[in-house]
């Protein structure tokens, strides 16, 4: 995101200067015979006086407008306007904190049971047992896996001061999960908050949604916390919140033969997917 910005400003520079002195573009902003960094000093002085070039109320051109994109540790993730909310449109897929520490990752069944730590795993990877009911692709296959639902992780990594989500989001808390859901409900569908949620295809045995508001809920099942499998892929998208809940921790679940919404505590060491959710 940071660098989209600085390339939609570089784009705009002969534009700024023009508009100025009506003059051509001359790199060297400030006159001294060379183009370095004390150029941006100077045209910054000239893109910041809107008031100067007789423009009223001008924006930002720069400014995040839910619906952009959000670049985060190389991947670009669509978003979405849900009511009042603004939401990534797909499951997060980072193996790293925000702080750039890489998340636990790569554990064997026995030790993805019991670790005290944050981690992640993709659907499907290394040995252990896997079930997959996702049409049109076999989801143990954790490479293709990894490209439809993102990662799943434990709930100890969701509570990992270093942050999961980039600046500016959030794993989002149980009250804004329901907050989401009953905005569907006030649009009229209470009851039916599921099938609004999840997206029109990927689901198994006729459980597709209808995906009204473009949030795109896909089924990227779970990894047990008591033997380290995975189920659920093509029939359930299980979603952490921020909210514990005495020793569980409080996700948002969805499954493809109900229509509504659950949510009920599970364990912090299952594997689940994230999404998150912009600051207030």
């Amino acid at each position: 995101y940071r660098m989209r910005r600085l390339v939609l400003f570089l784009l705009m520079l002969p534009w700024v200067t023009e508009a100025q002195e009506g003059a051509p573009w001359n790199p060297d902003a400030n006159g001294d015979g060379c183009v370095t960094t004390s150029d941006l000093v100077s045209l910054l002085s000239v893109f910041s006086m809107c008031s100067d070039w007789g423009v009223v109320d001008c924006p930002d051109p720069l400014e995040f407008v839910c619906g952009d994109t959000v670049v985060y540790h190389g991947h670009e993730y669509g978003t979405v306007a849900v009511g009042g909310q603004c939401w990534f449109s797909e499951n997060l897929r980072t193996s790293l904190y925000l702080n750039g520490d890489a998340i636990l990752a790569g554990l064997n069944d026995s030790t993805w049971a019991v670790t005290v730590d944050g981690a992640t795993a993709v659907y499907g990877e290394g040995s252990s047992e896997c079930d997959s009911e996702s049409p049109g692709f076999d989801a143990c296959d954790s490479e293709t896996a990894l490209a439809e639902y993102g990662r799943l992780y434990n709930w100890l990594a969701v509570d990992d001061p270093r942050g999961l989500c980039p600046a500016g989001w959030h794993v989002p808390s149980s009250a804004a999960w329901s907050e989401l859901e009953n905005h569907i409900g006030d649009l009229g569908f209470a009851g039916e908050e599921a099938t609004v949620l999840k997206s029109n295809t990927g689901w198994s045995d006729d459980g597709n949604g209808t995906d009204d508001v473009g949030f795109s809920a896909l089924p990227g099942g779970f990894r047990s916390n008591s033997d380290g499998g995975y189920s659920g892929a093509g029939i359930s998208g299980s979603f952490w919140s921020s909210t514990a809940n005495g020793d569980n921790a409080l996700p948002f679940l969805l499954f493809g033969n109900l229509s509504n919404a659950m949510a009920f505590p599970n364990n912090p060491r299952r594997g689940f997917s994230v999404r998150c959710l912009q600051d207030d």
